[in-house]
């Protein structure tokens, strides 16, 4: 299987275990109650679409859950809000706050992090270059 590897160290490294790349990719159609219910409680992620030009990925985590600052060297990432509220870092832009229907965009080579605030689990859906190079770096 393609990206796994990467996949896997990035979410692991983010505090994201329950990976699952293979139940739901590339399916026609899918629901979110379906992944939900498969899944269960945060944090989780779910690769639902990868091709040669873009990858998706379905990440859930608990209020607190996030990413670490990083960026991508040869790639924007875009994200939909899917569920909660979070508290989102784009170099340049500085902190904001994101709610479910929300869109974020972060440019390649703009350090970005976000993180669930709130008291509810957060859902998004993150789109981006498949197998897209992390460069993590320390807060600041």
């Amino acid at each position: 299987m393609r990206g796994e590897k990467s996949l896997y160290k990035v979410m692991h490294d983010d505090g994201v275990g329950n990976v699952n790349i293979s139940d739901f990719e590339n399916r026609t159609q899918v629901s979110l109650d379906e992944i939900e219910a498969q899944m269960g409680a945060p944090p989780w992620a779910v690769r639902v679409a990868y091709n040669e030009l873009f990858g998706g990925v379905l990440i859930a985590q608990e209020p607190g859950g996030g990413n670490r600052m990083h960026y991508h060297p040869d790639a924007d990432e875009f994200w939909l809000i899917i569920k909660g509220v979070w508290e989102w870092f784009i170099e340049g832009e500085g902190t904001r706050r994101v709610r479910k229907n929300d869109f974020v965009l972060a440019r390649k080579n703009k350090k970005h992090r976000m993180k669930v605030v709130g008291k509810t689990i957060g859902i998004r859906l993150a789109i981006t270059r498949p197998d897209v190079e992390h460069i993590f770096v320390k807060r600041g």
